[in-house]
């Protein structure tokens, strides 16, 4: 898959909670993807893809309660080596967080929100 075809799957993704714990590790892998060409984007796909990470942050806890299921993230974190900007994969710790996902900055690039989770 190209970057373009992994953003409009990741878009699809963020936008159905109700899914299996399986299809949303694959979400994951979709995110950590789109970070790795994420200099190629253009500024229209990166609005899109923040536009997708803050409804997959409005509805984080609805995605960690099914990936939960069936994995723990932390060991995934772990076995995988998923880097600290990789903020997605930190869904355990995020659905602790009290801050609010309107509230996360509106011009900083997808793959440095909540780079501190985890760092």
């Amino acid at each position: 898959m190209n970057y373009k075809e992994l953003i409009a799957s990741y878009e699809t993704d963020v936008q159905f909670p109700e899914v299996s714990g399986m299809e949303h590790l694959e979400m994951l892998m979709t995110r950590s993807d789109i970070a790795k060409n994420e200099s190629h984007l253009s500024n229209e796909e990166r609005r899109r893809v923040l536009k997708a990470d803050k409804v997959f942050l409005r509805q984080a806890e609805q995605f960690y309660r099914s990936i939960q299921s069936i994995a723990d993230l932390s060991s995934w974190r772990r076995d995988e080596n998923v880097p600290a900007t990789h903020w997605w994969w930190y869904l355990d710790v995020i659905v602790q967080l009290p801050v609010h996902p309107d509230l996360l900055p509106q011009s900083a690039p997808p793959s440095m929100e909540l780079s501190h989770v985890g760092a």
